[in-house]
């Protein structure tokens, strides 16, 4: 089992023993024609059920479904050679847990004020009632916007990935490449 694979095996992305878990992946690729890379990329996630966030002249931003994740980045290859790839998992369990929290308590507050203001009696008690529900209202809109992004970022991984034309030295650069492979024998023995 590879890095990647030991990496994901525990957090497909979604609640994983119970778990809220926002991956992200980075990937520098090297080609002949780094211009036809970010729609190469494009088709590709596609094929894994994703989509393209952002194209640029050699890169992309991709979304992949967090549970395909792992057979879009072992298909990354096709597209060049990967030169750096990094993947990174950030555990937000417990802001997950507390959106909801905040969001049923605020939920079940707006439902008292609404019943209030079915009893309000006078024009007073009804403007009072009313300013308070319209306060509890965008709390409850906000946290329910903010737990709903943060959901869509649990189920949906994102990836850079870059495109870049392969260096190759000339006759004199081979030189230096030689001298450079020379000094570091003399300096650092592994």
């Amino acid at each position: 089992m590879g890095s990647t694979e030991a990496l994901m095996q525990g957090a497909p992305g979604s609640l994983t023993e119970n778990r809220s878990i926002i991956r992200r992946a980075s990937v520098n690729l090297e080609r002949d024609e780094p211009e036809q890379g970010p729609a190469q990329a494009v088709a590709l996630a596609k094929a894994h059920g994703g989509y393209a966030q952002q194209v640029m002249k050699q890169g992309a931003v991709v979304r992949i479904p967090a549970d395909r994740l792992e057979s879009f980045l072992s298909a990354v290859p096709t597209l060049g050679t990967v030169e750096n790839k990094s993947i990174s998992a950030e555990d937000v369990t417990d802001v997950h847990r507390d959106l909801k929290v905040r969001l049923d308590n605020v939920s079940r507050i707006r439902e008292r004020y609404l019943e209030l203001l079915q009893r309000a009696t006078s024009v007073e008690d009804t403007l009072k009632v009313e300013k308070e529900l319209e306060r509890i209202t965008m709390e409850y809109e906000t946290l329910k916007a903010r737990l709903q992004g943060l959901e869509a970022d649990i189920a949906v991984s994102t990836v850079y990935l870059d495109f870049k034309r392969p260096v190759r030295p000339g006759p004199v650069g081979w030189v230096f490449y030689g001298l450079g492979k020379a000094v570091k024998w003399l300096i650092v023995w592994d």
